[in-house]
């Protein structure tokens, strides 16, 4: 029977798939580390991204604290002006105001004959 052409073969058959599943498993570990390299890269691309995100984003918000302030800056300077330009115009209405009274006092005056120099001297 160790002639028989089936049981030599069996053990070659054996042997091949033996064979063939350590191929498979040395193409499967080979995938694995393929996997893991494209991974580990993938997220090196990812974290290299985020950094420039976030660069980009700094740099915007640095931009707009930039601005903010320089517009909190000339909204101030305005306020100043005006509050300024307020007191100056009140300061120069008050003696406006005490001039034309003291000038209607007197007008109501002499219109009245109350005052008796300005009519005396306007004779």
């Amino acid at each position: 029977m160790a002639d028989d052409p089936e049981q030599t073969q069996i053990p070659g058959s054996a042997e091949a798939a033996m064979n063939e599943v350590l191929a498979a498993e040395q193409a499967a570990e080979q995938a694995i580390v393929a996997c893991e390299q494209e991974a580990r890269a993938s997220l090196y691309e990812a974290a290299q991204r985020a950094r420039q995100i976030a660069g980009r984003t700094n740099e915007r918000i640095a931009i707009i604290h930039q601005r903010t302030r320089q517009l909190l800056k000339n909204r101030r300077q305005s306020a100043e002006r005006v509050a300024r330009d307020n007191e100056r115009t009140r300061a120069r209405e008050d003696p406006r105001k005490a001039v034309v009274s003291a000038v209607v006092n007197d007008l109501a005056a002499r219109l009245t004959g109350s005052d008796s120099s300005d009519t005396a001297q306007a004779d």
